[in-house]
């Protein structure tokens, strides 16, 4: 797996083969003039333009595996939720699948006496490991959503863990599985069973990072340990603290 790509919402892929053009996008001749026809951004001569797509796709985190591109984001309280995208070049998207058909953890997620507008699904972390897909989403007051599946395509099998906030992923060398959550520094970095049935007990380690914000992104490259993060406001500055090892000094 590589790192691509994250932050608070999904414009462009600077890393595309594809270079970046100003003109728009053109529509598809064989469709043109038709109302419902579809933007693409691909402009056809190795250039394309954002956006990539027209969707509601915050906190988006990225996926390489082999030669294909797995992309997966917010999806609030719509359903179906949790949407998978799938690309080859980081420019043309296609749907692969739904982890999951419906939201129901509950009465006001059937509006029966409230409602989830702008709840539900939050900043989903998506893996790959030993021949499994993972993807973590935490619901607000329901629970860490974890969906795994053999295929993108699905279909997804659920489990649930305690809730965190704004989690990352990440499946260590050593097989230890890592979780960092949180929305203030200092941040908690605690490790899943391998069988994700829980936490391991007393297996907490802090991540002092002054300057990181949310929607956490954990990586390990060339034996570093790099957390990007998004810090909330107009600008949505993307932050990364790094360090030699999971306890840090994180830098």
């Amino acid at each position: 797996a590589t790192l691509l790509v994250c932050g608070a919402a999904l414009l462009a892929v600077a890393c595309s083969p594809q270079t970046a053009a100003r003109q728009p996008a053109k529509l598809h001749p064989e469709t043109a003039g038709d109302p419902s026809t579809a933007w693409t951004s691909d402009n056809g001569n190795g250039t394309y333009s954002n956006p990539l797509f027209y969707e509601e796709f915050e906190d988006p985190d990225v996926l390489r595996v082999g030669s294909d591109y797995y992309l997966a984001g917010t999806t609030m309280h719509m359903n179906p939720g949790l949407m998978i995208m799938h690309s080859r070049d980081l420019v043309n998207w296609k749907l692969a699948s739904y982890c999951i058909d419906r939201l129901d953890f509950g009465p006001a997620y059937r509006l029966e006496n409230g409602n989830i507008y702008g709840k539900g699904i939050w900043a989903p972390c998506i893996r790959y490991h030993n021949g499994v897909f993972y993807v973590f989403s935490n619901v607000n007051g329901a629970a860490l959503q974890v969906f795994r599946s053999t295929s993108a395509n699905g279909p997804w099998q659920r489990s649930e863990l305690p809730g965190r906030h704004d989690l990352s992923v990440l499946f260590d060398d050593d097989g230890k599985i890592y979780l960092v959550s949180g929305n203030h520094n200092p941040y908690t970095i605690e490790e899943i069973n391998s069988d994700f049935s829980g936490f391991v007990p007393g297996a907490r380690h802090v991540m002092n990072a002054p300057g990181l914000g949310e929607g956490h992104h954990l990586y390990k490259i060339h034996g570093q340990y790099f957390d990007v993060s998004a810090v909330p406001g107009a600008s949505t500055d993307q932050m990364v603290a790094r360090a030699d090892s999971i306890d840090g000094p994180w830098t």
